[in-house]
C-alpha cells in the first residue's frame, strides 16, 4: 500500500478504447484532466514518487466503472507527457475488455471493474478535497478529487462521510491540488 494515494473521479472518461490519443478532451471524455493528475501525482524532477499511487475511476460509457491504478513503486514506461500516459490507459482498456478481475496491463498499471466505494474501503485515511472543507491534512493517506464535474448525488452519499479539506480560497485544477498536497506533505 502506498503512503500517498490520489483518487480521481472521471465522470465522462470512456471505459473502452474508442478514442484517439489526439482527442483526450472530447473523444475520451475529458481524460486529459485525469492524465494531468497522474503526472502531478507521480512525477518529480528526475524520477517517480515510489511512495505514491494514483487511482483513476473511469465512469464514462459504456462499461462504468473501471478503475485504472498506477503504482508509483512498480510503474514502468511512464513519461511525463499526457499522450504517453493516455496511451498506457488506452492500451490497458484494449487488453482489459470484458474482464471481471484485476489485470495488470503494463508494469505498474492495473485495471479493475470497481468504483469509488470499493476503492475507499481499500485505502487508508481518505479525505475529500472540497472548497468548503475545514479539516486538516494531518495523517491523511488518500485524497479524493474529481474532474471538471461536481460529484453526483450517489457519489456524495459516499463522500459526505469523509473529512473535507481545502487548500485555499480559490477553486483549483485537480492537478494543481495534487502538487500543493505533495508540497505540504513533503515539508513535514
Amino acid at each position: 500500500m502506498a503512503e500517498r494515494n490520489f483518487v480521481v473521479i472521471g465522470h465522462r472518461a470512456h471505459t473502452v478504447a474508442d478514442w484517439k490519443l489526439d482527442d483526450l478532451c472530447g473523444g475520451a471524455g475529458r481524460l486529459d484532466v485525469l492524465v494531468r493528475c497522474v503526472t502531478a501525482s507521480l512525477w518529480k524532477s528526475h524520477g517517480i514518487r515510489s511512495d505514491t499511487d494514483v487511482w483513476l475511476i473511469l465512469n464514462g460509457p459504456p462499461n462504468a466503472p473501471i478503475t485504472v491504478h498506477f503504482s508509483g513503486e512498480k510503474i514502468r514506461y511512464l513519461n511525463p507527457d499526457e499522450r504517453s500516459t493516455a496511451a498506457l490507459i488506452r492500451n490497458g482498456l484494449v487488453k482489459y475488455k470484458n474482464q471481471n478481475k484485476a489485470l495488470e496491463t503494463s508494469p505498474g498499471v492495473t485495471l479493475e471493474k470497481i468504483g469509488l466505494e470499493e476503492i475507499l474501503m481499500r485505502l487508508p485515511n481518505p479525505v475529500l478535497l472540497n472548497e468548503n472543507g475545514k479539516d486538516e491534512i494531518k495523517n491523511s493517506g488518500t485524497f479524493i478529487l474529481g474532474d471538471d464535474k461536481d460529484p453526483t448525488e450517489t457519489e456524495m452519499l459516499i463522500l459526505n462521510k469523509l473529512p473535507k479539506i481545502n487548500l485555499g480560497n480559490e477553486s483549483l485544477l485537480s492537478s494543481a491540488c495534487i502538487t500543493l498536497i505533495h508540497h505540504r506533505l513533503d515539508e513535514k
